[in-house]
């Protein structure tokens, strides 16, 4: 063989070698190209599904939000309605207690007005007996304006009623007898106290002057008001009284005795007017 025809030989041998390299080319570019679009795929499927997970995450946080608001809505509404529930029976408390001081109250209305009433027939008494008590001071003063008179006296002539009696402040027991003012218990038988002023019987009171001045006026119970208007030798203490009167029997019965005796004012010494006691 020559080398022409050599050449030629191998001449086609070699374009097919060519060929082969570049169809396996060909092939390894399409696989290059097909992995390319596999690897695109999978990177778009991750990028999706990375997607739908952060959608799925964001919409699992709201939904847990939304669970929580609505477990949180749920307990505000069971503590409402215990918190209602209280109030209604709060509220049914608070009438039953308000019935309850209404009935009180109606009651306590009911007691005033009897005790007006009461009270009312109290001081309706104690108008009456405070009448009978100047009726009784009355008898006695006038029991005592009898027997003989002396030369200077001013007459009883009674009490009346002017409203409420004030019977002044309590100052203890009184040791007290009574005199008349005849010649032989005084002296003379002019009837002057040693305050200057006419003996009244059943009102004029002999006292010790240190410890009660002229003009003092007393409530001795059972014998009435009284003012000191006249002292004696025999009058000594703070405790103690001779009562004025014009029958010597009269004193003779009244005798030594304890009374209970009310201050009514003190006074000044001196025996101004003794008309609102008459």
């Amino acid at each position: 063989m020559s080398d022409d025809e050599a050449s030629e030989t191998c001449k086609p041998q070699g374009s097919k070698g060519k060929y082969k390299r570049k169809s396996l080319r060909r092939i390894i570019n399409a696989y290059f190209f097909v992995v390319c679009v596999l690897f695109m795929l999978l990177a778009a499927m991750c990028y999706n599904n990375l997607s739908l997970y952060n959608k799925y995450a964001s919409m699992e946080l709201q939904y847990t939000g939304v669970f929580n608001n609505v477990k949180a809505i749920k307990d505000d509404r069971h503590a409402l309605d215990m918190k209602r529930k209280e109030l209604v029976e709060e509220n049914e408390h608070l009438e039953e207690k308000y019935e309850r001081i209404s009935r009180e109250n109606q009651e306590i209305l009911k007691s005033i007005e009897e005790i007006k009433r009461k009270n009312a027939e109290l001081m309706k008494k104690n108008k009456e007996l405070m009448d009978d008590n100047i009726a009784l001071q009355n008898t006695l003063k006038m029991a005592a304006s009898v027997g003989i008179k002396p030369q200077s006296f001013t007459k009883f002539t009674g009490f009346s009623s002017r409203g409420e009696v004030e019977r002044g402040t309590y100052v203890g027991k009184f040791t007290g007898t009574a005199y008349t003012p005849s010649r032989k218990e005084c002296g003379n038988n002019n009837g002057i106290t040693n305050s200057g002023k006419p003996i009244i019987p059943g009102i004029s009171l002999a006292i010790d002057g240190k410890h009660w001045p002229f003009g003092t006026i007393f409530y001795i119970k059972g014998l009435g008001y009284a003012v000191a208007m006249d002292s004696g030798s025999a009058i000594k203490g703070k405790h103690r009284f001779d009562f004025a009167v014009f029958d010597k029997k009269f004193a003779k019965m009244l005798g030594v005795r304890k009374w209970d005796v009310y201050l009514v004012k003190l006074g000044n010494g001196k025996v101004d007017k003794i008309d609102f006691l008459t």
